[in-house]
């Protein structure tokens, strides 16, 4: 389990690191939200353009589509490119706890996937639970920020897992799909939980505190200290 219920808190997940959001700012403007889920209990689901959906994702096309590669912003960490990804938990009820405890991100030539990720034959570039630490889960807390909308963890997931130039003979495809599942350890008693990526991307590289570095600065949108740099 990964504890990610105070400020500032860190760690590696299979070849991933997971940021708890302190102070991020994310309101309207500032984020691109692909995938919104919400149920009772356990909830789960992913971003797609196909309708109905298989899960617990909401049924709206502003905050549950499909997600080009080339709109998940490349995060530069210790020397390291990964992409980012932003998640938003409102669990303002009467337990504010909330555990993540699946994430698996796939690749693909469409973005209209549809029915229960069990019937995809393809592998995911990311699965969480796939490292030498077996099943994994992070433990989140909504209390740390202001409410829904304000932020509550990046994800880093390794750029070099998505195989994005066409030419490549093991290329998979232009669109991601993130799915994720809430709930086992802590249940989710209010919702919906989101996720996002940052606006105004394929252009820079933001280079952000080294994980040991975390600690004496806490990564925010619009934080200083922050430095941009354009890609090649």
């Amino acid at each position: 389990m990964l504890d990610l219920t105070t400020a500032g808190a860190f760690g590696d997940l299979n070849g991933a690191w997971f940021y708890e959001a302190h102070a991020a700012s994310t309101g309207t403007g500032l984020i691109q939200s692909f995938v919104r889920v919400q149920a009772k209990g356990v909830e789960e689901g992913y971003n797609t353009d196909f309708r109905p959906f298989a899960y617990n994702e909401l049924n709206s096309a502003t905050f549950t589509h499909s997600l080009l590669l080339s709109s998940v912003p490349i995060v530069r960490l210790d020397g390291t490119d990964y992409r980012e990804f932003l998640l938003d938990i409102n669990e303002n009820g009467p337990g504010t706890m909330l555990s993540l405890d699946e994430i698996k991100i796939y690749q693909g030539t469409t973005g209209n996937r549809s029915g229960l990720i069990s019937t995809w034959e393809d592998t995911p570039v990311y699965d969480m639970d796939a490292g030498s630490e077996g099943d994994s889960w992070i433990k989140l807390n909504y209390e740390l920020n202001s409410g829904s909308g304000s932020g509550d963890m990046y994800a880093y997931i390794p750029d070099s897992l998505f195989r994005s130039n066409p030419e490549d003979i093991n290329y998979l495809g232009d669109y991601l799909y993130l799915y994720s599942k809430f709930g086992l350890n802590f249940t989710s008693v209010a919702g919906p939980e989101e996720w996002a990526v940052r606006k105004g991307v394929g252009v820079d590289t933001m280079v952000v505190p080294a994980p040991a570095a975390w600690l004496i600065g806490i990564l925010g949108l619009g934080v200083a200290g922050l430095k941009l740099r354009k890609l090649a």
